[in-house]
């Protein structure tokens, strides 16, 4: 997590700052465009979920409570942080993790950019996505041992195309550093071995105003499949057109506009975004 000053204890609530979360197995470098295209009022606050390459490790033999341990340890980065409740804006796994810190009581908003944990235990949808990861988690180790490999722009396109809507466009090192990110993540080999490690509790409530954004062009959560346990929670949804199922590095413009109206309680429900351009 990118450190702000530590004070001696919590502040009440912390309106200005914004937890960023990344979806796994990547990284807090995803959110850096989109942190540069923030309002200067808002302090952005880009966490590394454990699990993750350069993140706190999972307790070994514990992969049953991997979710958990996650959550506990964003709590923990708030507390150092002297953070006591901020707006959370979430990707994917990220997403998940910004609904439980809002059922916590650690967000002031909720904002979730294609979230996981919409599908039904067991259900084929769930299977896709382990596949999917099993696939991307086996590819990215052998091209992590050969990243030049990336410097073609037609194998960049190949590698990123599932996350992105114009893959074409990911600079090398970016791809580079995502490939790194993949091959490297503790909680998506627990998530692959072990099918406790991947169980993302349902969500309960709405702990904040939340918004859910899905992306237009999701190759990893598409479907009606994907949104299945979030219905019952009443959230207001829309989708943002263009955009993979990383839109932070499709439109970060767009993303950080996104984050803004979310944070100022201005952004209109049931709407379909358009991109900044």
């Amino acid at each position: 997590m990118e450190r702000q000053p530590s004070a001696d204890s919590p502040r009440p609530d912390t309106p200005g700052h914004v937890l960023l979360l990344h979806g796994m197995g990547c990284g807090p470098w995803v959110w850096r465009d989109v942190t540069a295209a923030l309002p200067a009022h808002l302090t952005p606050v880009a966490a590394t979920i454990a699990g993750h390459r350069g993140g706190t490790r999972l307790e070994r033999r514990a992969d049953r409570r991997a979710p958990d341990q996650m959550l506990d340890d964003l709590e923990r980065q708030l507390d150092d942080l002297g953070l006591a409740r901020v707006h959370v804006v979430g990707n994917s796994l990220g997403g998940w993790l910004a609904l439980r810190l809002a059922e916590r009581g650690r967000a002031l908003s909720a904002l979730c950019l294609a979230p996981a944990g919409g599908w039904r235990p067991g259900s084929l949808g769930e299977r896709m996505v382990v596949s999917r990861f099993v696939v991307g988690h086996r590819f990215a180790r052998r091209v992590a041992r050969s990243p030049r490999l990336l410097r073609s722009a037609g194998f960049r396109r190949t590698m990123m195309a599932p996350v992105a809507h114009q893959p074409a466009r990911i600079p090398y090192e970016d791809a580079v550093t995502f490939v790194s990110d993949l091959a490297d993540c503790q909680a998506l080999r627990a998530a692959i071995g072990h099918p406790e490690a991947r169980e993302l509790d349902a969500i309960l409530r709405l702990g904040a105003p939340t918004t859910i954004a899905w992306s237009g062009d999701d190759k990893v959560l598409s479907g009606p499949w994907a949104r299945e346990g979030f219905a019952h929670l009443g959230a207001d949804e829309i989708t943002v057109p263009g955009v993979g199922h990383l839109p932070m590095l499709d439109d970060p413009r767009g993303v950080a506009a996104l984050v803004a109206a979310r944070v100022s309680g201005s952004l209109p429900p049931g709407r379909t975004a358009s991109r900044a351009g």
